[in-house]
C-alpha cells in the first residue's frame, strides 16, 4: 500500500542552499531503525522496525507527515538519497530494496539478498546503488537493469565476514568503502572490480 499525501520528491534542480531548519521532535509508536535527511529539501525519512517508511516535511515550528509506505514486510534498516533528493533508496530487513520517486514507490526488488539487507548507498548518476546485508555480502546494482530483476546485480563481494553496518563511496577513484560488524573496513576498487583493501580487525560491533 502507498499512502501519498503529497509528492515529496519532486524533480529538482541542483542548487547551493543552506536548508535554514532544524527539525522539531517526532514521536512514533514504534522502534525507528534508520533515517536520513535530504539534501536539498527540509525533509525527513524514517524507516520503522515495522516496515514502515515515513518521510516528513518539517520547518523551524512545525513537522508534517506527508507519506507513508507500507510495502516493506520486515524492518526498513537503511535510506539513503541520490545527491538532489529527488530519488529516495530504501533498504529493508525482507531481503528487498525499493526506490521512492515524485511520492510513488518506483520499484521494489524482491530476494535481491539471501540474508537481511542492513545497508543501502547511492553510488552515481540516480542508478548506481550498493547494498550490503547480514551475511557480510555487498551488491552493486545498476538500476537501468531493473527490468532484469536480480540479473541488474553488476558486482557482487563477499570479503566481508559479518553484517555490513555501512557504507560510503568516492567517486573520483571509484572506491567504495565499507564497514562491518567483523571490526573490518574493506575498501572495493569498482573499476576492476577488486577488493583494494581489507583492514585489520577493530574488534567486533
Amino acid at each position: 500500500m502507498v499512502d501519498s499525501k503529497k509528492h515529496l520528491l519532486p524533480d529538482v534542480q541542483v542548487e547551493d542552499r543552506e536548508l535554514k531548519y532544524e527539525c522539531p521532535d517526532i514521536y512514533l509508536d514504534d522502534t525507528i531503525m534508520s533515517l536520513k535527511f535530504s539534501p536539498t529539501q527540509n525533509v525527513l525519512s524514517v524507516g520503522q522496525i515495522t516496515g514502515e517508511l515515513r518521510l516528513y516535511n518539517y520547518s523551524e515550528e512545525n513537522c508534517n507527515e506527508a507519506l507513508h509506505m507500507t510495502h516493506h514486510s520486515e524492518s526498513v534498516r537503511s535510506v539513503d538519497y541520490n545527491p538532489d533528493g529527488s530519488i529516495l533508496y530504501v533498504a529493508s530487513a525482507d531481503h528487498s530494496y525499493s526506490v521512492i520517486s515524485n511520492g510513488r514507490l518506483e520499484g521494489q526488488l524482491k530476494k535481491a539478498h539471501d540474508e537481511a539487507i542492513n545497508s543501502i548507498a547511492h553510488l552515481e548518476d540516480s542508478h548506481i546503488v550498493a547494498t550490503g546485508d547480514d551475511d557480510g555480502i555487498i551488491k552493486v546494482w545498476d538500476l537501468r537493469q531493473a527490468n532484469q530483476g536480480k540479473k541488474s546485480c553488476v558486482f557482487e563481494f563477499k570479503e566481508h565476514e559479518g553484517s555490513i553496518s555501512g557504507m560510503t563511496f568516492e567517486p573520483n577513484h571509484k572506491m567504495l568503502l565499507s564497514s562491518a560488524n567483523d571490526g573490518c573496513l574493506g575498501v572495493f576498487d569498482l573499476r576492476k572490480p577488486i577488493l583494494y583493501a581489507m583492514s585489520d580487525c577493530f574488534g567486533e560491533d
